[in-house]
């Protein structure tokens, strides 16, 4: 039978085996307070047969201790000759390749002092040989220089004649123009002064015509007055006459008529002939304005190709 560090049940055994947990409480049924807080003992209970079984264990582990010391020191002694061994013989092996080295590095050195003395002798021949190339370059060169240069003063030439061309078509091409100009003013002069001519002339025609048409009627009329008073003297004589008369003046007026209608029609022809000879100074005068264009036109071309020259000519010396 025993109670609770906290007080707070009570166990107890009985002989077959069984454990019993019994509450403690008061008479109110509550549980009882502790007064006071618990402490732990350091001192643990432990049975003998426990005891000893763990002395024994110890005991056990001890001994594996110093076997297990024993055994790493007999590997560490059998690793301690290992290496030894393997030092000697890496040792051995290191003063082989270095007396190995030493021959290869003195067998380099030969072979360097050797080698020196043919690339001296190959870098004399290579700057030999360089140097006639060189000069061999130079005098090619210079010819070539010489051949460009002639090129070049052929090229001038060819130009410098080309533009001298150029400027001997675009003279003749003013020449031309001109002429033509003054030949085509000189016709087309010609032919206003002809029209003018002919235009006075139906001018002066129609004048005289207008003149002998009004004395004519002047004197139409007089005999007409004069032939009224005969009409009234000798009325039944000359009734008929009269009437004839009468006639073939109308006749005479008619054709007076169609001649001042004709002239009229000269009159109106000539001035459309003069508008006709108008449209065609004024055409000359586009001519003239078209060709004036073409000459700016060639000139900008000849001076296109002189830069179209210039330029090659750059690029062949470039």
């Amino acid at each position: 039978m025993v109670i609770t560090f906290d007080d707070q049940y009570l166990l107890t055994v009985s002989e077959d085996g069984c454990l019993l947990i019994w509450k403690i409480i008061d008479k109110e049924g509550r549980g009882l307070k502790r007064d006071k807080e618990i402490t732990y003992a350091e001192e643990i209970l432990i049975t003998k047969s426990d005891l000893e079984e763990k002395n024994q264990v110890m005991l056990e582990l001890k001994t594996r201790v110093e076997e297990l010391k024993m055994e790493n020191e007999y590997q560490l002694r059998l690793k301690d000759m290992n290496y030894n061994e393997k030092t000697k013989e890496l040792s051995t092996t290191f003063v082989q390749q270095m007396e190995s080295l030493k021959t290869n590095i003195q067998i380099l050195k030969t072979e360097r002092d050797n080698m020196e003395v043919a690339n001296q002798e190959t870098m004399f021949e290579v700057m030999e040989k360089h140097s006639k190339e060189l000069q061999d370059m130079e005098s090619a060169n210079s010819q070539k220089l010489m051949l460009e240069y002639e090129k070049y003063q052929e090229l001038q030439f060819k130009s410098q004649q080309m533009q001298q061309d150029y400027e001997k078509q675009l003279q003749q091409m003013d020449e031309s123009k001109t002429a033509a100009l003054e030949e085509l003013t000189l016709y087309y002069e010609g032919k206003m002064q002809e029209k003018l001519l002919v235009l006075e002339q139906c001018q002066e025609e129609s004048r005289i015509q207008a003149r002998e048409f009004e004395e004519s009627r002047k004197q139409m009329e007089e005999d007409g007055d004069r032939e009224i008073q005969d009409i009234r003297v000798r009325y039944e004589r000359w009734l008929r006459d009269e009437r004839e008369t009468n006639m073939r003046m109308k006749r005479d007026t008619g054709i007076m008529k169609k001649k001042f209608s004709s002239l009229q029609k000269d009159i109106d022809n000539s001035n459309v002939e003069m508008e006709r000879m108008k449209l065609e100074q004024q055409k000359l005068q586009a001519i003239v304005k078209s060709l004036e264009k073409d000459i700016l036109a060639l000139k900008k071309a000849i001076q296109e190709r002189d830069e179209t020259i210039q330029d090659k000519v750059s690029e062949w010396l470039g």
